[in-house]
């Protein structure tokens, strides 16, 4: 675990990870989805591969029909240890919610956590999500304004890089210079990953306890200071019969 593995895990990631796009039965009483995010690697996508029988219906239904759509990078790459129980559902959540969360570019040296919540109740609470947040147009918002005219993809492609999300979702150990997310189960936003994958200074620091080394690599991004680290306080524990807490 601490002699490199994680940083192959995200290297492999890198290379071979792919999920289905967006796929979208429509009906009359749908209203018509938002215009998808284009970042840098909205054009990185491969032929759909062999479906396992937990692939999604519509997936299936995709690969048969006589244009199968290609599949896409995910938004997210997760480390989960291998005896974690994870709720999917919550976590595709709160990940969604990050995702479209555009908080306000930070200055600073030294990584912030932006936001913290123990409930999902709490998100809508939380102090600092109303001061990140990019604003969402009112009620009396003129209709000749197109409310997507302002989004982060309706730039030109190769300014999408910039604009990429860059975010470190987790359990925040703790909250001093040498913070990092727990180990059982951390995410690093697609670019990230990438980022990791290619870095030759950070190929040098994969010994070493990999949740620490994880946020070591962190601190190294070249735009280290927009990196969001989202903390979340999540029930984590171990076994009652462990020998940990």
């Amino acid at each position: 675990m601490n002699a490199g593995k994680s940083h192959t895990f995200f290297s492999w990631c890198a290379i071979n990870a792919f999920v289905p796009p967006l796929l979208l039965r429509i009906t009359s009483f749908d209203t018509p989805p938002p215009p998808l995010p284009e970042f840098s690697y909205v054009n990185s996508t491969s032929k759909p591969p062999e479906l396992a029988p937990h692939d999604p219906l519509l997936a299936w239904a995709d690969i048969k029909s006589e244009n199968p759509k290609h599949w896409v990078r995910p938004d997210f790459i997760v480390k989960v240890d291998d005896d974690s129980f994870v709720m999917l559902t919550e976590l595709e959540a709160r990940l969604r919610f990050q995702l479209h969360l555009w908080p306000k570019k930070n200055r600073s040296k030294e990584p912030k956590v932006l936001y913290s919540s123990s409930t999902a109740g709490d998100i809508a609470s939380t102090s600092s999500l109303s001061s990140t947040s990019r604003p969402i147009p009112s009620s009396s918002t003129s209709l000749d304004h197109d409310p997507h005219a302002d989004a982060p993809w309706s730039r030109l492609p190769h300014q999408r890089d910039i604009d990429d999300p860059l975010i470190y979702w987790g359990y925040l150990v703790t909250n001093r210079l040498h913070t990092f997310m727990a180990g059982e189960i951390y995410a690093l936003s697609w670019s990230l990953v990438d980022w990791v994958s290619k870095d030759e200074t950070v190929r040098t620091l994969r010994w070493g306890k990999e949740d620490k080394q994880t946020s070591k690599w962190m601190r190294l991004h070249p735009r280290a200071s927009e990196i969001r680290w989202a903390s979340e306080r999540c029930w984590v524990y171990d076994h009652p019969r462990a020998a940990t807490v």
